[in-house]
């Protein structure tokens, strides 16, 4: 997976849907995607598809990760974006 490629699609995302997550309306900085990288392989067309991706915020992102919430999970939280952020 090229991260440039996939930030450059996560810009496009942002420019053509906003920068707030449509379900919740707080600011988002994640990309998810809907058919998840694991399924369909980091080389996969599908990582960089639009339509495979949500653009969400923090908490929309841990609900849709339910197995990241150990007794640690706040610090996942806290890195969780970081690349995407800088964007």
């Amino acid at each position: 997976m090229s991260l440039k490629r996939y930030l450059d699609i996560l810009k496009q995302i942002r420019r053509e849907r906003g920068l707030k997550y449509e379900a919740c309306g707080a600011p988002a900085h994640h990309g998810h995607h809907i058919i998840p990288v694991s399924e369909t392989g980091i080389h996969a067309g599908l990582v960089y598809e639009p339509a495979n991706i949500m653009i969400l915020c923090d908490d929309c992102h841990l609900l849709m990760h339910p197995g990241i919430r150990s007794t640690d999970w706040l610090t996942i939280r806290r890195g969780r974006g970081q690349a995407i952020r800088q964007t």
